[in-house]
């Protein structure tokens, strides 16, 4: 049987260097890894794919933006899960046709920066549009009562019944 030479390929993030040893009648091969460090791995990893780089891939895979657990992330998860068809207030969101344009948290965050105060919540400027860039902002209680959707259909039912008395005065007055 003739022995398979791996040396100068490239398995993901691993380049293979030489043969270093054997482990249970498996060949072990020396990498070198994209990032720099060197790694000893079995030949069936390597062919199989279960192993690609030295195990930096991983890390960067699960290292997060350092903010896991804070108020703004929270308020990320937040608002993403009240756009879903499945939350228990679909009729207040995703029902309306709002939708959570943004595709992470990094982008949410450069949008938004830091919580000023724990008085601050997340809040939506037009509050018939989406969670999307540039319509979103922290705001305090106050602020937030003056933009609520009933607050503006007050507003609005006061103003038609001015205007209706002002028509009826008219009317009365030909």
């Amino acid at each position: 049987m003739r022995k398979l030479d791996l040396v100068g390929q490239k398995f993901g993030r691993l380049t293979v260097l030489e043969v270093c040893g054997r482990n249970h009648n498996v060949r072990v091969w020396k990498c070198q890894c994209d990032c720099g460090k060197q790694h000893e791995v079995e030949q069936n990893h390597l062919s199989s794919g279960r192993t690609t780089s030295c195990g930096c891939y991983h890390k960067e895979k699960v290292t997060t933006h350092g903010l896991s657990n804070s108020p703004e992330e929270r308020a990320y998860d937040h608002a993403r899960q009240r756009c879903k068809p499945n939350h228990n207030k679909h009729a207040h969101y995703f029902d309306r046709g709002i939708r959570f344009e943004f595709t992470s948290f990094e982008q949410f965050y450069a949008e938004v920066g830091p919580k000023p105060t724990p008085k601050h919540s997340l809040d939506r400027i037009d509050n018939d549009g989406n969670y999307a860039p540039g319509n979103i902002r922290w705001a305090t209680k106050s602020e937030q009562e003056r933009n609520k959707r009933c607050n503006n259909c007050d507003a609005l039912k006061a103003r038609i019944k001015e205007l209706e008395v002002q028509i009826a005065s008219l009317t009365q007055k030909e």
